[in-house]
């Protein structure tokens, strides 16, 4: 597949979560890998969003310290890879203690496509900072996520709504853990622009 087709099909792809997740849920395929989906579809977003906090930070302000917008930039690309594959493993964790059967493929799904609007979001107000008030749509990956819940994983009905509650409380631990970590760790390095 060519550079153009891949990321055509990958456009394709994220207006198809955004405009029909309910369809989106129901009609993915079985034969995608689990490393498919972080390779062919999450990485290439998250890299995107990485590019955009780095032109964002270039652009932002007067004095631009050029290893500083490296820097932010990085910590966004490594606390998204390591939420991805943090809630992955912890997500299919929780499926026993719903009675379910673990199964990666469909839990890979379920993390990186309900991630997408807080990738969006990511790029818009990493590459225009001001646009913070933005990160409100961000929110719409909960929806996603409760749809792709109800629509791709094979829990009982009684089950979803507690495996729903418990994997959205974990991926928002995740998330807070991560970013006060690496925020910590890049004020470490540049105390006055963290």
């Amino acid at each position: 597949m060519d550079f153009k087709e891949r990321y055509r099909q990958l456009f394709q792809t994220c207006l198809s979560v955004l405009v029909e997740p309910t369809k989106f849920w129901r009609e993915e395929k079985e034969e995608i890998k689990a490393e498919a989906i972080f390779k062919d579809y999450f990485l290439p977003l998250v890299l995107l969003v990485g590019l955009a906090v780095f032109i964002g930070e270039l652009i932002k302000g007067s004095e631009v310290l050029f290893s500083y917008a490296v820097a932010k930039s990085v910590r966004e690309v490594v606390s998204y890879i390591l939420q991805y594959f943090l809630s992955v493993y912890l997500l299919n964790e929780l499926l026993t203690s719903v009675g379910a059967v673990k199964n990666k493929l469909l839990v890979s799904r379920l993390v990186g496509y309900s991630f997408l609007p807080f990738l969006i979001v990511s790029f818009i107000t990493g590459l225009f900072p001001g646009l913070y008030v933005l990160s409100v749509l961000g929110l719409y990956g909960i929806f996603l996520f409760v749809q792709g819940v109800k629509g791709s994983l094979n829990l009982l009905p009684e089950n979803q709504n507690r495996y729903t509650m418990l994997g959205l409380l974990l991926i928002f631990l995740i998330f807070i853990l991560l970013n006060v970590f690496s925020w910590k760790l890049l004020q470490a390095f540049y105390g006055y622009g963290a």
